[in-house]
This record gives structure tokens, sequence and C-alpha cells, in this order.
């Protein structure tokens, strides 16, 4: 396994897509479309890095990946957006637009060798 990886979204179809395509690649994969079961996950795994899907609200991925650090200060976070938003979130990596599965799999692995600064 080259890590563990919690998705995070509201839709279960680019969740579920996302976990496939990280399965494959190597990852160990975690799931959540709520932020209870986000919670449930972070509390109970060892989890390299949360992503948080273009389905959630600025509001929720601040949330999260707050909590996240707090939990597990070493975390790292990479937010899929494809819109304009306020995603501005301090520690986070972000994939605007459309992304491929190789590009995916290609930003997930640089970001999971890079040593996290606290």
């Amino acid at each position: 396994m080259h890590g563990a990886i919690l998705v995070y979204g509201n839709d279960e179809i680019l969740v579920m897509t996302r976990t496939h395509i990280l399965g494959k690649a190597g990852y160990e994969v975690f799931t959540a479309q709520t932020f209870g079961n986000a919670m449930l996950v972070l509390m109970n795994q060892r989890i390299d890095m949360v992503l948080l899907c273009q389905t959630l609200k600025d509001a929720e991925r601040r949330g999260i990946w707050e909590t996240a650090h707090a939990l597990q200060p070493e975390i790292k976070c990479l937010v899929l957006d494809c819109g304009p938003s306020e995603v501005a979130i301090d520690g986070a990596d972000l994939i605007r637009g459309f992304v491929e599965p190789s590009t995916l799999v290609d930003t997930v692995g640089k970001l999971m060798t890079q040593k996290v600064s606290l």
C-alpha cells in the first residue's frame, strides 16, 4: 500500500469512482459522504491524506480539514474544485477543473511523498 486516503464528498458516484481509481493505484481508500462518517474514519484510522470533492461546500471542506489536521497533524489535504469558490484552505493543495484519472493519481503520489511542515 502507498498510504491511506479518505475520499469525502456528497456524490456517491464521484466518491466511488475516485475510490476505485486510487485503490487500483495501490492506496488504501476510505470513504465518507457525511461529516459524521468522515469524523469516524479520522478518529479510527490512520489517514495520510484527505481528498475533498467539489461536491462539498467551502464550509464543509474547511471544517473537515481543520478537524483532520487537529487529529492527525501530518495529514495532507487535496481539494478538487470545478468552479469559483473560496477554497483558500491553509495547508491544502488544489486541483481545479476536470481531473483525468492519471492526473489525480500523479498528484496524489507527489503529495504523498512531500514532507508536511508543522
